[in-house]
């Protein structure tokens, strides 16, 4: 896939970023995203590392850590598997192995 084409997915999530915000695990917020009103993931940045929060309403939450020399990296995989999933019709069963993997994964 072309570097082009790769973006135009992503741009899809609605930034929904506010300066100045302090994170659920206490550092400042510096990425906030939204995918159709189904899932959110935020990226803040700690003193000494970088916390990824996102969720998929009403379903699961799940935070992980990371360096900051990779936190975007992690963040834009987050954000590819979770629009993978929001835009597939799953069964429960399905919704339950996503979130087992997914969390498992990051």
């Amino acid at each position: 896939m072309k570097f082009l084409e790769y973006r135009s997915k992503m741009d899809v999530w609605n930034d929904i970023y506010k300066p100045d915000l302090i994170g659920s695990e206490g550092g400042t917020i510096i990425a906030d995203e939204e995918y159709k009103e189904s899932c959110r993931i935020t990226l803040e940045r700690c003193e000494r590392y970088d916390a990824i929060t996102c969720g998929v309403y009403g379903s699961m939450m799940h935070t992980t850590f990371c360096d900051k020399s990779h936190s975007q990296e992690v963040f834009d995989n987050m954000k590819r598997d979770l629009q993978e999933f929001i835009d597939k019709d799953t069964t429960a069963e399905e919704e339950d192995i996503f979130y087992e993997e997914f969390t498992s994964k990051y």
